[in-house]
């Protein structure tokens, strides 16, 4: 194992070159002071960096640094380096009264978390529907049905289903901005995916696709299957996605290439597919009945899966193939900064 020079700590180094964060730094310090094992040993017990980086590191940044103190040092350098060392031994008492804000993300959490969330809606939309159908008049009767059914526009099931279609497309954004530094030329095409799902998003809450449907029932004289005529440009739209996609998607690595497959085919089943039988029913019979409201409950339970295994797909992604990405704000006053730095 290499060890670091006095010069400069080698958590400095690491944190300074954002391979670590300065949260991740402070734990391996506190377990270095228990173990007394060196630094890059414990950051990599802890999985916070692979060895290969540290030693690549070491052999390309610190070490020449280090030659290149040793030739340059004067009685004013000593001074320096001794002021250094001082700040390193101050260093996690520096990192434990800064303030940070730090996002970590785990895939099973999160898809447990968002599962838990659309059982809620889903029995909530069930219960509202069949009191509303069954039961007689009650107190708050219309204001719980507008609440809680999640066929209803602008209500707490649709701002989930956009707030979830909207952090998918801020995953998006953040991959693709990793790409983007990394000097990947695929960026391009998450971007574009993020832009997607942002205008998804926005669709979600003010429902442009609902404002199409009686302008193109009207122009195609549209029934049965195509009722709710907006359907076909929601076909168009899906082939257009993966003409634009389709080779970037096949691109991708298997497991994430198949949770993408996955999550598409069962949002496309509720947003199209259940939506033409709703239309046929709605055509034929009535939007108004218990029946009607379970269609609709199928094709929104489906639409809110299929987001769900997209963010896995996104969340495990990041994971495996981007060694994690970490959003963070660190709030540091500018003695305390420049000390570090």
């Amino acid at each position: 194992m290499i060890k670091e020079f006095q010069s400069k700590p080698l958590g400095m180094y690491l944190v300074e070159a954002e391979l670590i964060t300065p949260t991740e730094l402070n734990i391996a310090l506190e377990e270095q002071k228990v173990s007394g094992k060196l630094l890059g040993e414990i950051l990599v017990k802890l999985g916070f960096i692979k060895q290969p980086t540290i030693e690549y590191f070491m052999e390309k940044v610190v070490l020449p640094e280090r030659q290149k103190f040793n030739k340059t040092s004067s009685d004013a350098d000593k001074s320096k380096s001794k002021h250094l060392t001082v700040v390193e031994q101050a260093y996690p008492n520096l990192l434990r009264k800064s303030h940070h804000f730090d996002i970590y993300l785990s895939a099973k959490i999160t898809i447990k978390l968002l599962l838990g969330i659309v059982f809620c809606l889903t029995f909530a939309s069930l219960f509202v529907n069949f009191t509303y159908y069954y039961l007689p008049d009650y107190p708050l009767r219309e204001i719980l049905k507008w609440l809680f059914n999640v066929d209803q526009e602008t209500n707490i099931p649709s701002l989930y289903s956009a707030s979830s279609l909207l952090f998918c497309s801020i995953l998006l954004a953040t991959i693709s901005k990793a790409k983007k530094i990394a000097g990947n030329s695929d960026y391009c095409s998450w971007a574009g995916l993020s832009i997607v799902f942002a205008f998804l998003s926005f669709d979600e809450i003010v429902s442009i696709h609902e404002i199409l449907i009686l302008p193109l029932r009207k122009a195609l004289n549209t029934e049965g299957f195509l009722y709710f005529s907006w359907v076909i440009v929601g076909a168009v739209f899906v082939l257009l996605f993966l003409l634009l996609f389709w080779r970037f998607i096949i691109s991708l690595p298997k497991k994430t290439r198949r949770l993408f497959f996955i999550a598409g085919a069962i949002y496309v089943a509720g947003t199209i597919g259940t939506e033409m039988v709703g239309g046929y029913y709605a055509n034929y019979y009535t939007q108004t009945n218990m029946i009607y409201a379970l269609i609709t409950t199928v094709e929104e339970v489906l639409e809110m899966m299929g987001i769900i295994v997209f963010i896995y797909a996104l969340l495990s992604y990041i994971s495996f193939y981007m060694n994690g990405i970490d959003v963070g704000f660190h709030i540091m006053d500018r003695k305390k900064q420049r000390l570090i730095t």
